[in-house]
């Protein structure tokens, strides 16, 4: 009974599996590493997008080297030298004055938020039913989004921009369509 409910699991799945004898008898140790890896994902992700930075803050008021007032924690006075609320500004930018600014920064900024959510649009569908059409996985790339740009606003650790939200749900919506071409390389291929 358990065999033709993993059957069926993967059928509607509609992933066409070379090796289906083999995933069929180990599914629930592959559904486990794949959670196991989305989840280091998540942290290491989180880890370097928030706490990294507020460890750096932690450490440097630990040290005695700078007070709250100094670092300007929690001190909204100037929140627009580092918050961004209008959509592309900062993308256009980068793409106008490239001259003036060193392209590692660019590449980091612009590059790197819209793949570091791109592995969350690509194995939620893979993980879970419920994320196999793309507005629930730009739901959670938005939200997640969202929650570190947040975090950063508070915090005042980073920069607040609309843009990275704009990037990191672009970044997811990549993660979702390579999945599709996936779905659709693996059939044509059968």
């Amino acid at each position: 009974m358990a065999k033709n409910n993993i059957s069926n699991v993967q059928d509607d799945a509609k992933l066409p599996l070379p090796y289906r004898v083999w995933i069929d008898k180990h599914y629930m140790e592959i559904k486990f590493i794949g959670w196991l890896l989305f989840s280091v994902y998540s942290c290491i992700a989180f880890y370097k997008l928030v706490i990294d930075r507020l460890v750096n803050v932690v450490v440097v008021l630990f040290r005695g080297e700078y007070t709250l007032g100094e670092l300007g924690l929690f001190d909204y006075s100037t929140w627009r030298g580092t918050t961004n609320f209008v959509p592309f500004e900062t993308i256009m930018r980068y793409i106008n004055y490239s001259q003036y600014f060193n392209m590692n920064l660019i590449v980091v900024n612009l590059l790197g938020n819209l793949l570091i959510f791109t592995p969350m649009g690509f194995l939620l569908p893979l993980l879970s039913k419920r994320f196999r059409k793309v507005w629930p996985v730009l739901l959670v790339g938005f939200i997640s989004s969202l929650a570190v740009e947040t975090i950063q606003f508070i915090f005042r650790v980073g920069s607040t921009d609309i843009d990275d939200l704009i990037l990191n749900t672009a970044g997811a919506w990549l993660g979702y369509l390579s999945y599709k071409f996936m779905l659709r390389f693996s059939k044509r291929k059968k």
